[in-house]
């Protein structure tokens, strides 16, 4: 006997078609990251033609199945229009998009990462330093999955780090003190951070958003940042991102 329908609400990171007239979808839902099969979405005439396109946020009605999910009616609530006019903004999209799949798991609910993932979205196509969002993004991620990096106290002693440049290891999250930095001859692994680059970071862990535009913050300090971060992400899920591979996000 079938169950009934459920509803749900996400945003469609990839789809392709299947057979002749049905198309294959993945959602980051508040269930976590799910997938599904629209039955004849790719004809015209399809009531679900439209709607199931990567980058759009859906509610959809579904009948849970052990393979693929099988979507009964979907509606969209946003289309990112403003996003899908230009290329530069698509990237940064699909970038962020394919980040909180990486960090996220097959029915394991979390919507906090798909809240915060609609907000980047929402933002990023009006925001003037679109680089900044991307970071801010990048950084808040990582905390909700229990990532977070170690800004205020070195990783190794835990002392409260002084206001002074320090070097940080992707591998442990964090940052040293002079002390143990030198002590352990970790030159190789760690990347020396300049006091403003820290702060941009504290500003950002302290969610002081605001505070950011006031620092008239360079491209390439945003960057020097998010080249941390980058690699951070690297370090935890054992692979380069696609996105980041082929493009120069």
């Amino acid at each position: 006997m079938k169950g009934p329908n459920k509803h749900l609400k996400g945003i469609i990171t990839r789809c392709t078609n299947y057979k002749e007239s049905d198309r294959i979808f993945t959602l980051i839902s508040d269930d976590g990251i799910m997938k599904f099969i629209a039955r004849g979405a790719k004809k015209p005439s399809s009531k679900l033609s439209g709607h199931i396109e990567p980058l759009n946020y859906i509610a959809l009605y579904y009948r849970p199945s052990k393979s693929l999910n099988s979507v009964s009616q979907v509606e969209s609530i946003h289309s990112f229009l403003e996003i899908k006019k230009e290329y530069n903004l698509i990237l940064k999209a699909q970038y962020m998009m394919e980040l909180a799949e990486s960090l996220s798991s097959e029915n394991d609910g979390n919507s906090s990462i798909l809240n915060l993932l609609l907000s980047a979205l929402k933002n990023i196509h009006i925001s003037k330093i679109p680089t900044l969002d991307i970071l801010i993004f990048e950084f808040e991620i990582l905390k909700l999955q229990g990532f977070g990096i170690s800004l205020f106290n070195c990783t190794n002693c835990n002392k409260e780090l002084e206001r002074a440049e320090h070097y940080f290891s992707s591998n442990v999250g964090g940052f040293y003190c002079a002390r143990c930095f030198e002590s352990k001859s970790l030159f190789s692994e760690s990347v020396k951070v300049t006091i403003d680059q820290q702060l941009i970071l504290r500003t950002i862990s302290r969610k002081n958003y605001k505070d950011l535009i006031n620092f008239n913050l360079s491209e390439k300090e945003i960057d020097n940042c998010r080249k941390l971060i980058r690699d951070s992400i690297r370090d935890i899920i054992g692979v380069q991102l696609k996105t980041v591979k082929f493009s120069d996000l």
